[in-house]
């Protein structure tokens, strides 16, 4: 009897969580090692996923490890202790939920200047991870949850392997496909990036797809219901359609699907993942560089742009950031996104003990 494949998940917020659920009641023999810094939170989703399973009747395990993922030596141990297949992050520092749990003047900073202010904060964590995995010297492949629209080409620049994300496209694409009726994503591709996920306030910047060969005038149309549901609902689809393609990634199944970030890309793409490769499904008309162009154009307007080596803000973003770090306004260079991050940090703490009214933009007025 061989083993059963190894994954290791890290991360305990609400992502990582539904991932790791819907791991559970997946058939496919999985050992799941859940990574954390807390003990309590790895400890209790491994208990549920484990009575899952159990209940479920597959032959999938779990077993905490707590582990801080700033200390690069025990994160570096832990992975090569669970030998895993595979790797996926689903930690940052800087949750996603924290505009509705604790709105402050670094949220509304945020939701004016866009999602990609965040860059650093949804990057550093990814660096950690990719660097301790490539130290351990396993060929386990790396696929991050962590805004891979912008952090994967990070990752990339910075000479870090990594295989795809999940989420964004991903759960557009899933969307798309229960809108439409289809058994799976075999005649489906979509071209879209994180900021598809809210309607686009003009209708040429609305996310591309295509049925077959044929592009879909309805897109809009088709994504109302995801748009209008609570983003705390929408991770039980993601949880979902992740915990899938992990599943198919370590039994080595051919798939073809839609994913944001894949081969360290900017935005999302169609793919066809088969043991050892991923290539791009694109339709037909549409090349690498035209698809690439598109999702750079909705990287903009999602307030930051990775372009090789360089890190670049949107318009607003620049705006925002002008008096309080000018040093970030004009954008760095990727090698730079540490003391990027510790300048923005700095930012971010003293945002956060002001109410969200007093934000900055009346202080960039004056």
């Amino acid at each position: 009897m061989t083993d059963p494949a190894s994954l290791v998940v890290i991360g305990t917020g609400a992502l990582a969580r539904a991932i790791t659920y819907a791991l559970a009641v997946i058939s496919h023999p999985i050992r799941v090692t859940v990574v954390g810094r807390d003990p309590t939170k790895a400890a209790e989703i491994c208990y549920v996923s484990s009575t899952r399973a159990a209940a479920s009747g597959t032959s999938a395990e779990f077993h905490p490890v707590a582990v801080d993922l700033a200390r690069a030596d025990a994160l570096t141990d832990a992975l090569a202790a669970a030998a895993p297949d595979g790797v996926l992050l689903a930690a940052s520092s800087q949750s996603p939920w924290e505009a509705r749990t604790s709105p402050s003047a670094w949220t509304a900073l945020v939701q004016h200047a866009g999602f990609g202010l965040t860059l650093p904060f949804q990057a550093d964590s990814a660096l950690r991870v990719g660097r301790a995995l490539a130290a351990t010297g396993t060929d386990a492949w790396f696929v991050n949850a962590c805004f891979p629209d912008a952090v994967n080409p990070v990752l990339s620049a910075s000479g870090v392997p990594v295989l795809c994300g999940v989420g964004n496209a991903g759960l557009l694409a899933a969307s798309l496909q229960a809108a439409l009726g289809l058994p799976d994503q075999r005649d489906l591709r979509v071209l879209a990036h994180h900021v598809h996920l809210y309607t686009p306030s003009s209708p040429e910047d609305e996310a591309l797809a295509w049925h077959g060969d044929r592009p879909l005038t309805r897109v809009s149309t088709l994504l109302a219901a995801q748009r209008a549901a609570g983003r705390a609902e929408l991770n039980h689809v993601t949880g979902l359609t992740a915990a899938r393609l992990l599943s198919g990634l370590l039994s080595g199944a051919e798939i073809d699907t839609n994913l944001p970030g894949p081969l360290g890309l900017p935005g999302g793409y169609p793919v066809r993942l088969s043991p050892g490769r991923l290539d791009l499904r694109l339709p037909p008309g549409v090349d690498r560089a035209e698809a690439v162009a598109f999702n750079q154009r909705a990287a903009l307007r999602d307030g930051v742009v990775v372009d090789g080596g360089r890190v670049t803000f949107g318009p607003a973003a620049q705006e925002q950031l002008a008096r309080p770090a000018p040093e970030l306004a004009d954008g760095f260079p990727v090698a730079d996104l540490a003391p990027a991050g510790e300048v923005l940090g700095r930012l971010r703490e003293r945002l956060r003990d002001l109410a969200p009214e007093q934000s900055l933009h009346p202080v960039t007025r004056t």
